[in-house]
């Protein structure tokens, strides 16, 4: 081969090497991955608004764009800040936000620094009109009928309301109550990087557990009906700090509620999404894919919603079951499980024989007072033919 090809080769590889974009450690905004977006799309879409620039300029998005400008200019009405002010400070946040993104945004600066402003001013707009009623306009479409934009914005404006105004996290807290009614008000360590990781964080405890090294599989974890035969009681745990409160003792396995409607799957898979990409530790994953274990047919998430632990407001028990066995597909566990211990001893629990046996007599003789009569009755006679025997005996 001619050595010209050979270096013109070489100088196509270098020139691509030099425009290779660096690397850094703020990297929290990422594109959900083919593999897991292939399994539901709707899921992982905007239906109404978009935020950023992955979906930007979308055709089935346009009509809440202009309404974002109207929030821009109800927050510049009420504030001495002019327009120019905030691109003048979107514009030193520039650089720090495109390196939130795993991959380049296809954005020329204006056009970035433009989606900063709008985007996160309709943001901040959005959560101070959740939080206080009297911001919102008899003709709000929305009420009427990334981190660091967001938190720059509203410290910004937090000397225009009232002493005492709560933080941004207790504000997208209270806005986010129809995902959290079951979490309550928790301190965070630190400030969460992301609109998804904050709502991961709600469901976390907030000291971290260690895991120690297994090669045992999730799938180990007993379904609730096997679990129910065995004679494993079913306690809903009521409202937790921490959904991953699972507790097993004395056969009682109680479990914090959790209200399963049309909005957890989208919720659950794109938090999902969020530890894949950006946590060291799949806690979240992993107390989904325990409860996956439990429900492995519309049997199992009968079971667990007549136990009170399921409220559903989805629909049938086959939707339930549905949603459980496909939303772990195509994600990675690792070695560790955080349930690993509660699946051993539900296992172990199941694996005797006596606690079978148990549960049969409960339900097969015990389980209403006639049959208890009954049985006393065919107890008593035994007992009365024992003697009678042994009287013969003796008498012989």
């Amino acid at each position: 081969m001619d050595k010209s090809q050979d270096d013109s080769l070489v100088d196509s590889i270098k020139a691509k090497l030099e425009y290779l974009s660096s690397l850094t450690n703020q990297c929290c905004i990422y594109r959900v991955p083919n593999k897991l977006r292939r399994l539901n799309p709707d899921a992982y879409s905007p239906r109404v608004i978009s935020f950023g620039p992955f979906h930007r300029g979308k055709e089935d998005l346009q009509a809440m764009e202009e309404h974002k400008y109207r929030y821009l200019q109800s927050l510049l009405h009420r504030t001495s800040f002019s327009l120019d002010d905030l691109v003048r400070v979107a514009r030193t946040w520039e650089e720090n936000a495109t390196n939130f993104y795993a991959e380049d945004v296809k954005l020329n600066g204006d056009e970035f620094v433009e989606m900063l402003v709008v985007d996160g001013s309709f943001l901040v707009e959005l959560l101070l009109r959740s939080r206080y009623s009297q911001l919102r306009g008899d003709k709000d479409r929305i009420f009427g009928k990334p981190k660091m934009i967001t938190d720059g914005l509203f410290h910004l404006l937090t000397p225009y309301y009232q002493q005492g105004t709560p933080s941004v996290l207790e504000i997208v807290h209270r806005h986010f109550s129809c995902f959290l009614s079951n979490i309550v008000d928790k301190m965070f360590d630190s400030e969460p990087e992301h609109f998804v990781g904050l709502l991961r964080s709600c469901y976390l405890p907030l000291v971290p557990i260690r895991l120690a090294e297994s090669t045992s599989k999730v799938e180990n974890a007993p379904e609730a009906t096997e679990l129910h035969n065995a004679g494993v009681k079913f306690k809903a745990a009521g409202t937790s700090s921490c959904l991953l409160d699972i507790i097993f003792a004395d056969g009682v396995l109680k479990i914090p509620t959790i209200i399963i409607d049309d909005l957890t799957e989208s919720l659950y898979r794109n938090i999902i999404v969020f530890e894949q990409c950006h946590c060291s530790d799949k806690n979240f994953l992993h107390y989904i894919r325990l409860l996956s274990c439990f429900i492995r047919s519309p049997a199992d998430a009968d079971l667990l919603i007549r136990s009170g632990i399921f409220v559903n407001d989805l629909g049938n028990v086959e939707d339930v079951s549905k949603l459980f066995n496909s939303i772990c597909k195509e994600v990675i566990f690792g070695r560790r499980f955080y349930c690993q211990r509660l699946s051993e001893s539900l296992q172990a629990y199941c694996n005797t024989p006596w606690n079978r046996w148990k549960a049969v007599l409960r339900r097969d003789y015990f389980h209403n007072p006639w049959s208890v009569a009954s049985v006393v009755a065919a107890l008593l006679l035994l007992i009365l033919t024992f003697i009678q025997a042994i009287c013969s005996i003796l008498a012989l």
